[in-house]
């Protein structure tokens, strides 16, 4: 049921970075990836740890998903990358 609930997240996800992929926004999508690798890692080491099955590691990778959908989705509302390679 957790999988099913995190398809939509997933769903999000995967277009927002083909549209920013696509608009040649690699390097925010790289240091949004790093932010989003920062929360993932320190829980995902906490499941094993805690005695947290394959539920629990599931838990975990929607949560990774959500905080990139987080990031894609400020990013993409900020409309900064529409104008890549730009002069600030």
């Amino acid at each position: 049921m957790l999988v099913a609930l995190s398809q939509p997240i997933c769903g999000v996800v995967f277009v927002l970075d083909g549209v920013l992929m696509g608009a040649g926004d690699g390097p925010y999508l790289a240091w949004a990836m790093l932010l989003t690798l920062a929360v993932f890692t320190p829980v995902a080491l906490l499941v094993p740890a805690l005695g947290g099955g394959l539920t629990a590691l599931w838990a975990t990778m929607t949560l990774m998903m959500t905080v990139r959908m987080l990031t894609l989705w400020l990013r993409t509302r900020s409309g900064r990358w529409i104008v890549t390679g730009a002069a600030r």
